[in-house]
């Protein structure tokens, strides 16, 4: 008796599916079994998620403050200077962080934590480089979400004991960045009617994220850190504008270098790009006050070791 071709075509399409739905499962018992987040073994958590993996280590809602966005923001704030102030702080960024994977950084951290105010530097919003790659980051963001091993399959040498993890030596997020090197280059903040444009999928995620604060009952304010070398106003331009459009606040350090006692030849980390450690006091002088008149808090002074 001769299988008829659609019958043929109908096992193989069965063959295929099966095969698919073995490998999808197969994916997520992996990913389950290794993920460093649900073990709580920080030594397999990559360079570039330590900050976001070390906040999920954390104690359940004790963080009331999470800052968000790429290298900017890992310099915005200084969370021991928060956390003398009685205000429990954590940078959720990343190096190079888009905003598909700000928006799921946020969303797990708030399945542990409880954030009243969430900080975004939007840097990334207005990263040149971004309308090229955020679709790539879109899909990475999505599969690495759904499949942690995706992520985290390049640590398997450590969590084998064939390798050391690196010293990622942090506290809340925020690395000790002391060098200095000053920036040179005069005024940057040129008045201009021009607007950096966003590409449109970081303000799809921006959206994700401005909606996610909303469910969640997080005030979220932009908050942009001094960055001469690539800062300008046109960029500064286009936050402002979306910041009005979602009814946002929004700080920009980069025109209020006086305010905030800037110093451009001892408060550059690296030429113009970020701010050191003692740019970060800087801002987090001016935010903390801010942040204390307008919105309410806890102090967390006495509840969480300032050493941990």
């Amino acid at each position: 008796m001769q299988v008829s071709d659609t019958t043929s075509k109908k096992e193989r399409w069965i063959e295929l599916l099966a095969f698919l739905v073995t490998v999808i499962v197969i994916m997520l018992i992996a990913s389950w079994i290794s993920d460093p987040i649900r073990t709580a073994d920080y030594r397999r958590l990559n360079e570039r998620d330590i900050y976001i993996g070390s906040a999920l280590l954390e104690p359940e809602n004790s963080i009331d403050l999470a800052v968000l966005g790429d290298s900017e923001a890992m310099v915005l704030i200084s969370p021991a200077h928060f956390l003398e102030a009685g205000i429990s702080s954590y940078i959720i960024g990343q190096s190079g962080q888009s905003t598909s994977e700000a928006y799921y950084a946020l969303k797990n951290f708030c399945k542990k934590q409880d954030p009243k105010v969430v900080l975004f530097e939007p840097d990334t919003l207005v990263d040149d480089s971004n309308g090229r790659r955020e679709l790539i980051e879109v899909y990475n963001a999505g599969a690495y979400e759904l499949f942690p091993i995706l992520r985290h399959h390049g640590t398997w040498k450590i969590a084998a004991g064939l390798a050391e993890p690196k010293n990622m030596d942090h506290f809340r997020g925020f690395g000790k960045r002391m060098k200095v090197k000053p920036y040179e280059g005069g005024e940057y903040m040129v008045p201009t009617d021009q607007a950096e444009p966003i590409p449109f999928l970081s303000k799809v995620y921006m959206d994700k994220i401005c909606r996610l604060c909303k469910k969640e009952g997080i005030e979220l304010i932009l908050v942009s850190a001094p960055a001469p070398v690539h800062f300008t106003y046109e960029k500064h331009n286009a936050i402002e504008k979306l910041a009005k459009e979602e009814g946002l606040t929004y700080i920009d350090f980069n025109l209020m270098q006086d305010e905030i006692g800037l110093d451009w030849a001892a408060d550059m980390l690296d030429g113009g790009d970020h701010v050191n450690m003692t740019g970060s006091v800087k801002m987090s002088e001016y935010l903390i006050p801010y942040l204390k008149e307008h919105y309410e808090l806890p102090d967390r002074r006495g509840q969480i070791d300032s050493d941990s």
